[in-house]
């Protein structure tokens, strides 16, 4: 072998020995998907009779499924067409709706599991997180409880891939009709909770996503919750709003209100989904998830295009998805 020859393979040597490892990715999203009940009168529940056939809604086991399958066409099209690995919802009303959803995600061929409990919510809408367990070993699960009336509980449950650990949220707070100390109150009992977190390992990577009915610089986020929408606010226990690009763009967000975007769907990170270690936010990754075909575009041009939506008051849209788009991002592992 010439000089020449064996100084390329000693080059290549080094090279791959220097290349870490290819990373691995995990696909995250959420998505408020309005309204998933199922067709029958819960005596519990004060508020879901609105979604029975005999109704003026008319939900009935038809609708409920044409629901279903649009909601699983756009999950199935997320991911490059593989679907998310893991999957905040809300506005779900119970385990058996979820599960319908999940039956129709089978053409995917993950192993969808689910957590998830009954909240305290008058109207009978719940969170919860599904996972592929095929990739993400459930470790733990919590259902904290937000003192705001009868809302909804905030989920958390945390998984490990390859050793590493990931906490997960799924949250939505008190709707805009409250007043902002019912979000306020959401927000100091997710940020104690995290604080916990933080104070066993000031690197965990916590990963929370919701509709928390609030925009990214509202005291409820900013200041209870410490969130930051720039990279460089992120410090002392700070976290990042991965929607701050987003936000500063009159053009995207994820709900349409008098006719202007906004954005009240997030994903947040902790400090330790910055840094080389575990888990870590791909940077620009957060978008929210816009197909054509989730558009309703109205006639009045002047009127933008927006989230098609299942319903407008009593009439039942079979194009419809939800009034909300999902939001989604990848982690790097």
């Amino acid at each position: 072998m010439n000089g020449r020859v064996c100084l390329f393979v000693a080059v290549l040597l080094s090279a791959l020995v220097a290349s870490p490892a290819s990373a691995e990715e995990l696909y995250a999203a959420y998505w408020n998907v309005e309204n998933l009940f199922d067709t029958t009168d819960d005596p519990k529940v004060e508020k879901d009779e609105e979604f029975t056939p005999q109704a003026p809604k008319r939900w009935t086991p038809e609708r409920f499924q044409i629901k279903l399958g649009n909601l699983a066409r756009v999950i199935s099209d997320m991911n490059r067409g593989r679907g998310p690995d893991v999957l905040g919802l809300s506005e779900v009303e119970n385990r058996a709706v979820i599960e319908a959803l999940i039956a129709k995600l089978a053409p995917l061929g993950r192993e969808y599991a689910i957590v998830h409990k009954d909240s305290p919510s008058f109207r009978g809408i719940d969170c919860a997180i599904i996972y592929d367990r095929a990739k993400l070993e459930l470790k733990t699960t919590a259902f904290h409880h937000v003192d705001a009336g009868q809302t909804r509980d905030i989920v958390e449950a945390s998984f490990e891939i390859t050793g590493e650990r990931l906490h997960v949220f799924a949250n939505h707070w008190p709707s805009r009709r409250n007043p902002a100390d019912a979000r306020i109150a959401a927000a100091r009992v997710l940020r104690a909770r995290v604080d916990k977190i933080l104070a066993e390992d000031e690197t965990a990577d916590i990963l929370i996503m919701g509709d928390f009915n609030d925009h990214p610089t509202d005291v409820s986020i900013t200041q209870h919750l410490r969130v930051s929408i720039k990279p460089a606010g992120v410090r002392n226990g700070a976290l990042l709003n991965t929607m701050g690009d987003i936000d500063r763009n009159p053009h995207q967000g994820t709900y349409v209100y008098k006719n202007q975007w906004e954005v009240i769907d997030q994903i947040i990170v902790s400090p330790g989904m910055l840094d080389k270690h575990g888990f870590r936010w791909k940077r620009g990754s957060t978008r929210p998830i816009f197909n054509e075909y989730q558009a309703f575009v109205h006639r009045d041009r002047r009127n933008i295009p927006r989230p098609s939506r299942s319903y407008s008051g009593d009439k039942f849209h079979k194009d419809g998805f939800s009034d909300h788009l999902p939001v989604a991002c990848l982690l790097v592992y």
